[in-house]
């Protein structure tokens, strides 16, 4: 089995990487032969039970352009020609030219796991240049616009250009070309390989909104280690709330604008209630952090924290104003027995329900209604109802079944 994961080093604390170690693990103490393509090495020493071979690309991750071939599809070739592998599973190619799916089909069995949107668009997270949600790229015409030139330079002249651009106050020198063919590549190809897995049902309606559509199209959600009973079990029962205590919320990643920061401060500002943020921030909204007593910016945490910050937490908040396709972050919360209060974004309706959370859509209606109902003893009476009662989600072993399932029916 060759798993295809470039755009960050193997090693990578992220989700698409994190994942992909975890199935290659497991896969290999299954007896298979796994063999994991990455790029974007850190040098640093890894071992692991499967098979590593490091790439390196002609691109570089997030260059933006719509690159359908390149001298990588001939050299890659060479390695998997060597290899001969049954299945090539694709997770993430955002610095490989979508041409190598053509190529891959010429020597096994290919199925790709939509982790995210970057076959649809460049900029990944179906978000404009003004970061409003993209409701039709109208066959990616729109990105033509959306995506300037210079996003697309992979080099250090790119750079140059973009500080400039800033610095003179000049939005963008002119639009950038090669979107449209790179989708209708995409769509024939996505046609044509042997199985496409959607993280979310929401991930899978917007590919196929947009015309990528195959006859083995599964929807698989990812298993993950916190859904395992020794990290279940570990947290105890928690204790209910009596209706004269405040309620910690925490936000557990990088809180920037499409996570959803101008919610969370919207929410924060007009509760009593308590708000922590473990992770990263984006430097202006400390501004606001420091305006606001009841909000308390904790700095990044190792994995390591991570029992430690959930233990603090006694509802979690997951606030994407994109499609987020299955956040890993969701599963942390409820696999710890947090409820969530989230938007109803990508893959959350999947998995946050009356019985574990509370979901509301991104208008300020909903909003006005979430933040009375923070306010209200509405909240005590809903969390102390289900706080010791939270299904924990697919365990990495559950997930691997139907894995394998799915390579056996190939």
């Amino acid at each position: 089995m060759l798993q295809i994961s470039t755009g960050y080093d193997i090693s990578f604390n992220g989700g698409i990487t994190n994942y992909v170690r975890n199935i290659s693990s497991t896969l290999s103490s299954f007896g298979n032969e796994v063999y994991v393509l990455y790029s974007q090495n850190n040098g640093e020493v890894k071992e692991y039970e499967y098979n590593l071979i490091n790439y390196n690309s002609i691109l570089r991750p997030f260059h933006l352009s719509s690159v359908i071939s390149n001298s990588d599809i001939e050299n890659i070739e060479k390695i998997v020609s060597e290899l001969r592998p049954d299945i090539i599973h694709v997770h993430m190619m955002i610095d490989l030219p979508v041409g190598v799916l053509e190529m891959f089909m010429n020597y096994a069995k290919v199925v790709i796991s939509l982790h995210d949107y970057s076959y649809v668009c460049n900029r990944i997270i179906l978000l404009d240049r003004e970061g409003k949600l993209c409701e039709s790229s109208n066959g990616n015409l729109k990105c033509n616009s959306c995506i300037s030139w210079e996003e697309t330079i992979d080099s250090k002249l790119g750079s140059i250009i973009r500080k400039s651009g800033k610095i003179l106050g000049i939005d963008k020198i002119k639009d950038s070309s090669g979107h449209k063919e790179r989708f209708e590549f995409g769509k024939k190809m996505f046609s044509n390989v042997n199985a496409l897995i959607a993280v979310s049902n929401r991930v899978k309606e917007i590919y196929i909104r947009n015309g990528f559509e195959n006859s083995n199209f599964y929807v698989n959600h990812i298993g993950n280690y916190t859904a395992e009973d020794d990290f279940r079990l570990s947290f105890g029962k928690r204790e209910l709330k009596n209706k004269d205590e405040k309620f910690n919320f925490g936000f557990i990643g990088n809180l920037n604008y499409h996570k959803g920061s101008d919610l969370f401060f919207k929410i924060a500002s007009k509760s009593h209630h308590n708000f922590h943020i473990y992770g990263g921030i984006d430097a202006h909204l400390m501004e606001l952090v420091e305006q606001l007593p009841n909000v308390t910016y904790h700095g990044k945490y190792q994995h390591s924290d991570l029992k430690n910050i959930l233990s603090n937490v006694d509802i979690g908040l997951v606030l994407p104003i994109w499609e987020d396709n299955a956040p890993q972050v969701v599963f942390e919360f409820l696999n710890s027995g947090i409820p969530i209060l989230g938007t109803r974004m990508g893959g959350l309706p999947d998995f946050i329900n009356d019985d574990n959370g509370i979901l509301f859509s991104n208008n300020d209606e909903e909003l006005v209604n979430v933040i009375n109902f923070l306010n209200s003893e509405e909240i005590y009476s809903f969390y102390n109802r289900v706080v010791n009662n939270i299904k924990g989600t697919k365990k990495s072993s559950e997930h691997m079944n139907d894995l394998l399932s799915i390579y056996q029916k190939l």
